[in-house]
């Protein structure tokens, strides 16, 4: 059975539904090209153009068979072998439109994505220039890319995308431990790579935790884990985007999905990981505000993440960003049938349902810090509104009891006032409340 797809893949235009053509032998390499044999290679173009690459839509077998054996010229002594390399980029294919310094766009060079099946030929030079990922395209157009230090960078990359695509090529193990032991193997061997190979395999495991299997999702966090530190910002990162990627599945179809379960399987990693994250999400909160400050419309729906996260760690750390939240995030829903034809119609109900569920994360996570200054956020939520009676009293009474108090006297304290009286007891200023 082929393992799910790793590779983090561009949504090619031209790449439909429907599976890709089957890319195994070299039909559809260029004529000029010769490109991944040890045949000599031809003179630069007259005209300087780039060299197509290959026409495909498998992204991840050209990433992980063909791109390898271009970089592994970089490791050559001599220079046409790197300007051989080059060539499939430099100079860069025109972009699918000009713009302007205000970013207008004041010229379309083709259409793209195409409307029809056949390409044309800038549209074919487009989609392969894609192909390559882009830090790999930055590498290779900067002005020092014939350097000893980016040329063996470059050929370390096509080492490692050719070890992820064996990989997941590689056949699944009948036993879960010998499973496990090979992706411990993999996450070792990309690792070995420096930060370059932390950065990559990192890209790929949290890209694996929107498989729909479980035993992946596992397998992944397990890996995130132990990379650990370098692993926190990219998760934090993939919060705010859902992480709909196309995918390979066991039957051969690719897909652009997402899974139900992403957000909670990258909280989980991040709790795993421990106290080191607490720092990186108030980071997150802190610095994604407008020119205002405030987070309005959808925001909340990403941010409530962070918050959930930030409650869970339990760091008392959080409480002056978790207090802040109350008054910055202003959430704004839409009718959902205007929203389509591309019209803003507020819809007040929806509105107040979103601000009434942000403030129960907010008061959530007070609940998990549980340090008597929680007091301060958690009555300015209670005083915004009383329906929030009963996620504010349950985290009333574990801050009470975190507290040292008796559990059947913190069971009784329900009211605001109860609320006032326990701060002053724990000397909490509720200045501002």
């Amino acid at each position: 059975m082929r393992r799910f797809l790793l590779l983090p893949l561009l949504l090619l235009a031209g790449c439909q539904s429907s599976p890709p053509p089957d890319n195994s032998s070299h039909a559809n390499l260029p004529e000029n090209g010769g490109a991944f044999g040890n045949e000599k290679p031809p003179k630069e173009p007259a005209d300087g153009k780039p060299r197509i690459v290959v026409d495909t839509n498998d992204v991840a077998q050209f990433r992980g068979t063909k791109m390898p054996a271009l970089l592994a010229r970089m490791d050559s002594d001599d220079r046409a072998d790197w300007s051989f390399v080059r060539r499939h980029l430099h100079p860069a294919p025109a972009a699918p439109a000009d713009y302007d310094k205000d970013g207008r766009e004041v010229r379309r060079r083709f259409q793209w994505p195409p409307a029809g099946s056949e390409l044309s030929d800038p549209q074919r030079a487009w989609r392969s220039y894609l192909l390559w990922p882009e830090h790999i395209r930055t590498l290779l157009h900067g002005n020092d890319w014939d350097s000893a230090p980016v040329r063996a960078r470059l050929a370390g990359y096509g080492r490692m995308y050719e070890l992820i695509y064996k990989f997941q090529n590689t056949p699944e193990y009948a036993s879960q431990t010998r499973e496990s032991e090979h992706w411990r193997s993999f996450a070792e061997n990309m690792l070995a790579w420096g930060k370059d190979g932390e950065a990559l395999l990192v890209s790929n495991m949290v890209l694996a935790l929107t498989n729909p299997r479980e035993d992946v999702v596992l397998n992944a966090q397990s890996i995130l884990v132990q990379v650990g530190e370098g692993a926190i910002e990219p998760l934090c990162a993939a919060l705010w985007t859902g992480y709909r990627r196309r995918v390979v599945l066991d039957d051969g179809r690719q897909e652009s999905q997402g899974s139900p379960n992403f957000n909670k399987y990258v909280i989980e990693t991040l709790y795993r990981i421990g106290p080191r994250a607490t720092s990186q999400a108030i980071y997150e909160l802190e610095n994604s505000l407008d020119d205002n400050g405030v987070a309005g419309k959808s925001a909340w729906r990403f941010r409530k993440h962070f918050v959930e996260l930030l409650g869970r760690l339990g760091d008392s750390r959080a409480i002056r960003t978790i207090e802040a939240e109350i008054g910055r995030v202003q959430p704004q829903e839409f009718v959902e049938a205007e929203l389509r034809q591309g019209r803003e119609v507020p819809d007040e109900v929806a509105t107040d349902h979103a601000k009434f569920v942000y403030r129960e994360y907010l008061l959530l996570a007070l609940r998990g810090i549980a340090a008597p200054e929680c007091l301060r956020p958690l009555l300015k939520i209670w005083k915004m509104d009383p329906d929030h009676e009963t996620g504010a009293v349950d985290a009333l009474t574990r801050i009470a009891t975190t507290a040292g108090i008796d559990a059947r006297e913190a069971a009784r304290l329900n009211t605001m006032d109860d609320a006032r009286a326990l701060a002053r007891k724990l000397k909490v200023d509720l200045k501002g409340e």
